[in-house]
């Protein structure tokens, strides 16, 4: 310790050696999910070493309910009669594989950003590279079950190699740290295309990461061949000032303390409505179970505050890359108004409206179909 060249040395393996281990003990968890007695010793481990997720103790709970209940079960040789007759030998089944060991996007990779906050990202497709900027309520490899953002995955993998990364406080991400302000969201972008290794790509806002999507295009135009922005705003729903929105968002941030994560159907009902008003009973199924996996309570609550205090509205005119802008006409989350706003900020952009009410578009949706064609139209007319 008295040698400040070594120290910074051991340090820095120190923290890529927990990077490791955490990628690894995480993805191992997952996919012995079913396997819930192999998977308990795995994921008290990573539990030791991040003891303030609280999600990870709720897992852990359910998974030892699974192996005490099946150690509460008969075993097949004793629940069989005495005098049975064993039954002949049969060929042995062929081992299932798990049901995403194909799915190149489970592969996870971690960086630091500016302030050490450990950042996931993964890769999928390949083909001129999108960047899909994190916006919350991610988690990279559990959306690839999820109804919700299956179909985004796959759809943008297709003939693209699609980059993703959960937002800090997020999925894979670090969770629970101080900063989560908007210039360190714009920062952690810059962290996660260095460590990709990206040189030139398209830009994917969703949500509140068009804000992010705006301030890193101004500082890195030679970056970006284009961006395409989708639900996004100039200003969060608190700097909009509009009184009504104001009171029903803090309810919501209110009842997120209570009831997120939890199987509390009031709470699900009044956020799925507003995120997904055409969810079906599968994705409000799957919405607890959402929660629960990517973001704590007090992260949700900060992030939405963080969030409401957004203004870029002084950048816009600064974009100086092509740009399509695209919104959800009955959107409940970002009211249309705020998509043709920033279309009418930005020096050359297009903006084009979706038929219809959800600002996560749902797999079998015209309107997903439709943005799926517009997205990979504008990448063959601007990526190069």
């Amino acid at each position: 310790e008295r040698c400040a060249e070594y120290e910074a040395w051991r340090q820095a393996i120190a923290s890529e050696v927990e990077i490791a281990e955490l990628g690894i003990l995480r993805e191992l968890v997952e996919r012995l999910a079913g396997e819930p007695k192999r998977a308990l010793p795995l994921a008290r481990r990573l539990r030791r070493l991040v003891p303030e997720d609280a999600s990870l103790a709720a897992e852990i709970e359910a998974l030892e309910e699974k192996v005490r209940t099946a150690a509460a079960q008969p075993t097949a040789r004793s629940a069989q009669p005495a005098t049975a007759v064993a039954a002949p030998p049969q060929s042995p089944a062929p081992a299932k594989r798990p049901a995403h060991a194909q799915d190149p996007g489970r592969a996870v990779h971690f960086c630091r950003a500016v302030d050490g906050t450990r950042l996931a990202y993964a890769r999928t497709g390949s083909g001129p590279p999108i960047l899909r900027a994190a916006h919350w309520m991610s988690h990279l490899t559990y959306d690839w079950d999820s109804p919700i953002w299956r179909h985004w995955i796959a759809a943008l993998s297709r003939d693209n190699q699609l980059v993703r990364y959960d937002e800090r406080c997020n999925g894979l991400s670090q969770r629970q740290v101080p900063d989560v302000s908007f210039d360190t969201m714009v920062s952690d972008l810059e962290c996660v295309v260095e460590a990709a290794g990206l040189d030139r790509f398209t830009l994917l806002g969703l949500s509140q990461s068009c804000a992010v999507s705006i301030a890193y295009a101004i500082r890195h135009p030679e970056k970006v061949s284009g961006m395409i922005l989708y639900g996004g705003y100039v200003k969060g729903w608190r700097a909009r000032g509009d009184a009504g929105e104001i009171a029903t968002r803090e309810a919501i941030a209110t009842l997120m303390r209570e009831g997120w994560g939890k199987s509390n159907p009031m709470f699900r009902q009044v956020f799925c409505s507003m995120f997904i008003p055409g969810a079906t009973h599968e994705h409000f199924a799957w919405m607890d179970e959402l929660l629960l996996r990517t973001i704590l309570p007090d992260d949700a609550w900060r992030l939405q505050s963080a969030f409401s205090v957004i203004d870029v509205g002084d950048l816009l005119e600064k974009v100086s890359v092509p740009t399509l802008v695209l919104h959800a006409r009955d959107d409940n989350v970002a009211p249309v108004e705020s998509g043709r706003t920033l279309a009418a900020g930005i020096p050359g952009a297009r903006f084009l409206e979706l038929e219809s009410r959800n600002h996560i578009l749902l797999e079998g949706e015209p309107a997903f179909d439709e943005f799926v064609g517009h997205v990979r139209a504008f990448i063959a007319e601007t990526a190069g």
